[in-house]
């Protein structure tokens, strides 16, 4: 069995296989950070499972029409992630542009700042997860409000084989408003943000 993953923003290659091979430790695992054309890499793979900003691609390909596998396991999804820009996210636009700023000058502080606030686990050493320019522009995609398509394609319900977990404790996400945005979105008693909090309960 193939599957795909596109982890959170910020979240390393190497922290994602580290799950992704706990998980299904006899699958193939591809693993994708949260860029851009990430989704359009899993077309091949069983099954998709992707997280906050990667589950944020998935939905966006979807909405293009890109033709993704059968199965997909969105976890801490959203159609907008600043606070500003629907019933989603719980950040205001400025707090994310700040963190932007920030990451340019000091990006280990920034990134240590952000798990925090997410409820994650803090990470051992300063090399950063992935390049910078592609962390900067996860940034520029968690700052725009959703387009049209993607508020339209999350408002008609998941495709048949998807399916979609918020945490009621999330810290970055408002859960009823991702469940407003997302139809067939659940609610996950006492989970965070964290996927692996996901993956175990």
């Amino acid at each position: 069995m193939k599957m795909g993953w596109i982890g959170g923003w910020g979240v390393s290659l190497e922290e994602m296989r580290a799950i992704a091979v706990a998980h299904a430790p006899e699958a193939e695992h591809l693993i994708y950070p949260p860029v851009m054309g990430a989704a359009e890499n899993l077309v091949g793979c069983d099954a998709v499972i992707a997280w906050s900003l990667g589950a944020h691609l998935i939905l966006e390909a979807g909405a293009r029409g890109v033709k993704l596998p059968a199965k997909v396991l969105l976890f801490a999804p959203f159609t907008s992630f600043c606070a500003e820009h629907g019933a989603c996210g719980r950040i205001p636009e400025t707090q994310v542009k700040w963190l932007r700023r920030w990451l340019e000058t000091e990006p280990t502080a920034a990134l240590a700042d952000f798990r925090k606030r997410a409820g994650l686990a803090p990470v051992i050493g300063t090399e950063l997860p992935y390049a910078l320019e592609y962390l900067l522009a996860g940034l520029d995609v968690l700052i725009q409000p959703a387009g049209i398509s993607l508020v339209t394609f999350g408002r008609q319900g998941l495709p048949a084989g998807w399916e979609a977990y918020v945490g009621e404790k999330d810290t970055l996400l408002n859960p009823e408003g991702v469940c407003q945005a997302i139809l067939g979105c659940h609610i996950g008693e006492g989970l965070g943000h964290d996927l692996r909090e996901f993956l175990n309960a």
